[in-house]
């Protein structure tokens, strides 16, 4: 067992109306600082695995890099609490003083704001997938985070083609898992344009404003799109599925890439 993922911890347990001492396996929760050509950006709190993947989808999610090449070089130090990061172009971090409250536990911070939207490009894929195929990937989703089901302290991304699940990834947080898989994607060079997103979590602007920034059509979920999502969603033509259990989904918006077999 991972000292970097896991943790174990004595507990108290309440069954049928006795105390059972214990213990159980818990998430670990890390900081991680970023340094973007030598100045303090901010600190994410995140699950120790697939650091530069994390970097990378962050800072495209951001719009601090477009792609893999505008990054020179990232250090991970002091036990992999602290990244060094340098891009080529010019960095200030008085560029990204204007942050928005993230609806993410913990009371996260982005730069995305819905600004952003309005450079987001309206999606144009005639990509069509069966109906079945977005119940099938969502079962696979949850029988693979292996870190939720020892824990249940986990939210899961992943990245899918037309007949599988590519990858996926877990982290603390829903943005994190979704960074990671984006900047995983962008380190390959998979192309994306009739890709499927999936995420444990739920689905807000700034996740769908991820998601566009990349050209993705396609983002499902097993839990609820907010309003704003669902607004942005339609305005930018993306398939937006939610509430995606079991044999049966939502559809909010591009239902017209959905169909029956």
């Amino acid at each position: 067992m991972s000292k970097e993922i896991f943790a174990n911890k004595k507990i108290r347990k309440f069954k049928i109306n006795k105390f059972i001492e214990t213990e159980e396996i818990i998430i670990n929760e890390s900081p991680l600082t970023l340094f973007i050509n030598g100045y303090q950006f901010l600190t994410l709190m995140i699950l120790k695995e697939n650091l530069e993947e994390l970097i990378v989808g962050f800072l495209a999610a951001e719009g601090i890099i477009k792609n893999k090449q505008d990054i020179k070089n990232i250090d991970l130090k002091h036990e992999k609490t602290v990244a060094m990061v340098e891009i080529k172009k010019d960095f200030s971090p008085n560029d990204y003083k204007k942050r928005t409250l993230t609806s993410g536990c913990g009371g996260g911070s982005t730069f995305i704001n819905l600004e952003d939207c309005a450079r987001t490009q309206e999606i144009k894929s005639k990509q069509k997938y069966q109906a079945e195929l977005f119940t099938s990937l969502m079962f696979e989703l949850q029988q693979n985070s292996k870190y939720f089901q020892q824990t249940g302290g986990t939210h899961t991304a992943a990245l899918a083609s037309s007949d599988k699940i590519i990858y996926q990834l877990e982290d603390i947080g829903r943005h994190n898992a979704l960074d990671k898989i984006i900047g995983k994607a962008l380190m390959e060079n998979v192309d994306l344009k009739d890709k499927i997103v999936l995420t444990s979590g739920r689905i807000s602007s700034e996740m769908i404003i991820k998601v566009l920034k990349q050209g993705i059509p396609f983002l499902l979920s097993r839990s609820a799109p907010t309003d704003v999502a669902v607004k942005i969603a339609r305005d930018r033509n993306m398939t937006l599925i939610a509430f995606c259990r079991g044999q049966r989904f939502n559809i909010y918006s591009g239902e017209r890439r959905v169909i029956l077999n």
